[in-house]
């Protein structure tokens, strides 16, 4: 049997018990490169999946940083509806990318008896749908607000407001992939109930006495759910790619 079938059994939560319980057995010790920390610590996973070839190596990593970041008093069972469905986007994802660097901290901080309450369930599916550049936001959102001061015509005879142009911007586009995405981006985030973007002031363009336009002055935020989002999603270290 393969390193790789054997790191597949391993995964299985009855398996790993018994492996855990009886150290010394055979086939514990045909896990080879799999040390007896790394299938203790796999256990905590509770997980019936098989590792390929691909994601055995990344996998192996991410459980060495596991036993590294957590002390071993603190470390618990992670829940399944967050360990499964995490685990399974990763393998889709290289270790450098920013989505693999938010479900591995949901999952350090899932394993965590200290920071367990910070992660719900829902976040995972959240990191799912993120673009780059979203998760790029929420970052830089994370220690400030962007303000973006934008106007707008007035068309009396229809009595509306069109034409928008933003005049300034602390929006970090420069660092998005996509920025002329911007505003797709924030309707996503704002579904997501992560963001907001209220507009704290506005006032009346002036021509001669007449309206001829409106300037508005707006903040890009996160929300409280945003915030809790941040604060278990985000490494310690950034997400910089």
């Amino acid at each position: 049997m393969s390193d790789i079938d054997l790191m597949g059994k391993a995964l299985d939560s009855k398996v790993v018990a018994k492996a855990y319980d009886d150290v010394g057995s055979p086939g514990f010790k045909e896990l080879g490169k799999v040390g007896a920390d790394l299938v203790k610590t796999a256990r905590l996973f509770l997980l019936p999946l098989q590792i390929a070839a691909t994601f055995q190596d990344r996998f192996e990593k991410f459980l060495r940083e596991f036993n590294e970041r957590i002390p071993d008093d603190r470390k618990i069972e992670i829940a399944p509806e967050i360990s499964g469905s995490a685990i399974e986007s990763m393998r889709y994802q290289e270790e450098d990318s920013v989505l693999w660097k938010l479900f591995k901290e949901i999952l350090f901080k899932a394993g965590d008896s200290e920071l367990v309450g910070l992660v719900h369930p829902s976040f995972v599916q959240i990191v799912k749908q993120l673009t780059r550049d979203e998760a790029h936001i929420l970052f830089r959102l994370k220690d400030t607000e962007f303000t973006v001061v934008d106007k707008l015509d007035f068309n009396k005879t229809k009595n509306e407001f069109s034409n928008r142009r933003v005049e300034t911007t602390t929006i970090p586009e420069g660092e998005l992939w996509n920025p002329a995405a911007i505003n797709i981006y924030y309707a996503h985030l704002e579904s997501l109930s992560l963001v907001e973007w209220p507009v704290t002031k506005q006032e009346p363009i002036m021509v001669g006495g007449t309206q001829t336009g409106l300037r508005r002055f707006s903040k890009m935020k996160l929300t409280e759910f945003g915030a809790l989002f941040v604060a278990a999603s985000l490494p310690p270290e950034g997400i910089e790619e």
